[in-house]
Parts: C-alpha cells; structure tokens; sequence
C-alpha cells in the first residue's frame, strides 16, 4: 500500500504510513493567482493499493476542491485500489432537509467521491453515521472515542461519569466510558431550526465531587458544551474534561470553553490545533495493515 497525504493531512499521512511501513506519495500543491487550486500526485501509482488522507476542515471548500482534484489525479494512474479517509467529513450536519429548499449538503458531496471513482470510503466520528448509506461503495465511520477511553484511564481520574451532551452522542459517552468502567448519562439539548439557539432542560445529576467528561464528535462555537459545564459545576461537579474528535472551537470558543470551568480540552489530529492532543493516526493504520 501507498500512502498518499493530502494537503489538509500532510503530517497525519506521514504518521499513519509510517505505522504501516508503506511508501509515501508525495503531493504538491497551491493556489495559483486567481484563487483557483493546483494539486499534482509526484508518484506513479499505476497498479498499487493507494490510501488517500485528506480532511475537509475550515476552508472546507478548498479541501474539497483539492480532494476532488486529487482523487482525479489518481484516478488517473489506473490504482489498483484507491481507499480514501477523511476524517473530518466537511458538510455532515447538513444530514437532513431542515427546512423547505435546502440541499441535502452530504449526499452530494459523497456523489461526486463516488462517481470520481473512490473504491472504499473511511470516516472518522462523522456526525451521523447512516448517512455513509446513501453510498454505493464500500463506507465505514470509525471512532475516536477509545482513544479518549484510554486517554482518561491513563490519566486515572476521580471516580468518572462520563456525558453525553445529547441522545444522539449517546453511543460515544458509552465507549468511553466502558473503558473507565464507569458510568454515562446524556443531557436533553434542543436547537432552534431557524436561530440555532442552543438550549438544554435542567437535569440532576450525581456529579458532586467527581470529575466528568464531556464527550462529543464536535465541538463548535462552544455552546453546548459552556451549557453542559455551567450545569456540572452548579451540581458540585469535580474536574470537568472536554473531549471532541473534531474541536474546530471557532472564534473564542476555547477560552470561553476554560472560561466556563473546563480543565482540560481534548482533541485529535483531525483537526490540528492546539488541543490536538491525541492522534487519530494508530486508529487508521490499524485499520488496513495487512493490506
């Protein structure tokens, strides 16, 4: 297998075909005046299992076009295999027909990478996982959420609960805390269609003197998470920990975050950043070794 890094994931790629031993294809890339994106694949690939890495972070169009473009490029080679990994999917909480005129924002894009040829489609901790089956092509959401499981195990924190922001992250708040052998709850959260205000109903919770972690797929603007600490920490709760695959935390949204009373944030290398803290990198190469 050939890894091949894309430009939003040059040092993840390297990461993950080093943990593979496999040969790396370079890429080059840039913008030319006009804004338009160049890519070039620096390696012939005619006949090789080929592993694409490319997020799809803010600018998320840019990534996109550059994925596009490369997926082309190798396409273009006759690859024996192309598999591709995005682990953050730009686009997936637009899941659904929200509102009367809007496009189902996902699916499109999973069209295009489906009709551009991609073999197998890889993801990490994607918003909804049943959109992976709108989907032709073999597709598969892996988690993040052991990482952090083992995260806190190590850091052996006090008598854990483990919150899920909301039903819907439910599942990721059990694996964790599985881990820890501890317990999880979810807090009722509603979002307004037409404002995107966040708010949550009150609920007790048995957090005194314990430290908790908060875990979801994604952290924004911060402000389910600022709600859920404020809640913790008005019940008595410990140590409060924030922990997201993808921590995009735009504007002020970290400082607001520790604001709150968070101890710690904790992300992956899905996204880089400061809070970057675990990589996803031994979660994909275990994916395909054997390849």
């Amino acid at each position: 297998m050939i890894v091949v890094p894309g430009p939003a994931s040059q040092i993840l790629g390297v990461k993950v075909a080093r943990l593979l031993n496999s040969e790396i294809a370079a890429v080059s890339f840039k913008n030319f005046p006009d804004g338009e994106t160049y890519v070039r694949v620096e390696e012939e690939l005619k006949d090789k299992d080929v592993l694409l890495i490319q997020s799809t972070y803010k600018p998320q169009d840019e990534k996109l076009i550059q994925l596009f473009l490369l997926i082309d490029a190798i396409k273009q080679m006759n690859p024996k295999k192309l598999r591709l990994v995005i682990p953050y999917f730009a686009y997936a909480r637009q899941d659904k027909q929200f509102k009367k005129g809007e496009p189902l924002s996902i699916k499109v894009i999973e069209q295009i990478i489906e009709k551009l040829g991609v073999d197998e489609l890889y993801t990490i901790d994607i918003h909804e996982p049943k959109v992976l089956n709108y989907l032709k092509i073999k597709a598969k959401d892996l988690t993040a959420m052991t990482l952090f499981g083992e995260y806190f195990k190590n850091k052996k924190i006090s008598n854990p609960i483990v919150i899920a922001p909301d039903d819907g992250a439910i599942h990721r708040a059990e694996t964790v805390a599985k881990i820890l052998d501890s317990e999880y709850v979810s807090f009722d959260k509603f979002r307004d269609k037409d404002t995107g205000e966040i708010t949550m109903d009150y609920k007790k919770l048995d957090v005194k003197d314990r430290d908790v972690v908060i875990v979801d797929d994604i952290i924004s603007t911060g402000g389910t998470m600022i709600k859920a600490i404020q809640m913790i920490k008005k019940q008595g709760g410990g140590n409060v920990y924030v922990a997201a695959t993808h921590t995009i935390l735009i504007g002020e949204a970290k400082s607001k975050i520790l604001a709150a009373g968070a101890a710690e944030i904790i992300g992956t290398d899905t996204i880089p950043s400061e809070t970057s803290i675990l990589s996803v990198a031994p979660l994909i190469a275990e994916q395909f070794k054997g390849f």
